[in-house]
């Protein structure tokens, strides 16, 4: 070990060559300073950027899909907000300053990332956007929704609480690699479906709808007044977006995924001519635009109408500082990389006799969120704790038996993937 070491840097054949449990002894920190491809070095602005996010000199973080580590940048300014409002949480020369958070973060939101700057909500996650949503439709008995068989907990359970309490009908399409997901949508549909929810990426199989796709489906479903939303927790971050262009009439998103903000922030997108379709389920300070002890008051027009309460508003500063870091490193660049390095995971699994790729080959269907199939007989969640316990190698089991996630951000690199796969090999 010591001899591959003493050299420029490992080749990919000697890695290769190295067992798991000698691989596990390599620092975290090596790996991030070795070379990218044979001996060339890896890329400034990687390392650059590595070197503000301490997870990466603590594991193999394959994570981001659940959780994202935020980069140093974020946390100064979430800790400098904090304290600058603690001077004097209700004194108006600190709160003026703190409450013009919001209005920016919005803006900045919508600009980033397409959406009409009245159809930014600020919200808390994905799971607060979605249940906004689906508590928005007046829905009586018989109503349907549409969901598919490849959903995250918080894009089924509010559906299960509204069929038990409104006795609304959930029906279901295949969202599994390959099928023809568009086609499944319009055969399900009835004269009863009120909305159509689906993930604008797949946790469990890394599936990315394709946004041309999805503008025609929204198209179709606004001729019918069926809403069309969008859970986009892997979306904003893993990669491109552009809410206009996507076409449907609300999405979903957080902050703390790939856009690797501070937890407990995020934001719903929504149609400036939706927003009084998505009806108001709950309401509060903030809510109104006017009102009245007598009865009176009006929403505010945009989506802020959304909102309500105490925020955090430190966190949301964490937050716009977030979508700046990754704005300022260069969104063209995070997504290509993103690219490469799963079409590197994907070659690389295909060399394996034992593994195989569980999630889309082509770069159109494909997304940071990439699945491996385990062999028969080999528990996900086993080798899940096995390699966050030794080699220190964050992944994460998922819905499918037998299939494990690494969530591939631009901060990993090829030979944390070598690392992984090689490791998983062992381990099964």
């Amino acid at each position: 070990m010591n001899e591959l070491l003493s050299r420029n840097g490992p080749t990919r054949r000697d890695f290769l060559r190295v067992s798991a449990g000698t691989a596990a002894l390599v620092p975290i920190t090596v790996l991030s300073e070795w070379t990218d491809k044979g001996h060339v070095p890896q890329e400034d602005w990687v390392r650059t950027a590595r070197r503000q996010i301490p997870a990466t000199s603590e594991s193999s973080y394959f994570q981001t899909g659940g959780a994202g580590p935020s980069p140093k940048v974020v946390t100064d300014v979430v800790t400098e907000r904090l304290v600058h409002q603690n001077r004097g949480p209700a004194d108006p020369v600190f709160s003026a300053e703190m409450a013009d958070i919001e209005p920016r973060l919005r803006a900045y939101l919508a600009d980033t990332f397409g959406v009409e700057r009245t159809g930014v909500a600020l919200t808390h996650s994905t799971s607060e956007g979605i249940s906004i949503a689906a508590w928005g439709v007046s829905w009586k008995p018989g109503d349907e929704v549409v969901i598919s068989n490849q959903e995250h907990p918080a894009n089924v359970i509010p559906w299960y609480v509204l069929r038990d309490r409104f006795g609304i009908v959930i029906r279901g399409i295949d969202l599994d690699v390959g099928s023809d997901w568009e086609s499944e949508v319009r055969d399900v549909l009835s004269p009863r479906t009120r909305m159509v929810s689906l993930s604008h990426i797949s946790r469990n199989n890394g599936r990315r709808l394709r946004s041309e796709a999805c503008a025609e489906l929204g198209q179709f479903l606004r001729s019918r007044s069926v809403l069309f939303h969008l859970d986009g927790a892997q979306g904003p971050g893993c990669v491109p977006i552009n809410f206009r262009t996507l076409g449907c009439d609300c999405y979903s998103t957080c902050g703390h995924k790939w856009l690797m903000g501070p937890k407990g922030t995020g934001a719903l997108f929504v149609r400036e001519d939706q927003l009084d379709n998505i009806q108001l389920s709950w309401a509060g300070s903030h809510s109104h635009a006017a009102m009245d002890y007598d009865g009176s008051y009006s929403l505010i027009p945009s989506a802020a109408r959304y909102e309500f309460g105490t925020r955090a508003l430190a966190d949301f500063a964490g937050f716009q500082r977030a979508v700046e870091w990754m704005t300022e490193i260069g969104w063209d660049r995070i997504h290509q990389r993103i690219q490469d390095l799963v079409g590197y995971a994907i070659e690389r699994t295909n060399e394996s006799s034992q593994l195989h790729v569980g999630s889309p080959k082509s770069e159109e269907d494909r997304s940071g969120v990439f699945v491996v199939r385990l062999p028969a007989g080999c528990d996900a969640n086993k080798v899940y704790e096995q390699l966050g316990v030794g080699p220190r190698i964050v992944t994460s089991p998922v819905r499918q038996e037998g299939d494990l996630r690494l969530a591939i951000h631009f901060f990993n690199t090829k030979q944390e993937i070598d690392s992984a796969l090689h490791t998983i090999e062992r381990a099964c």
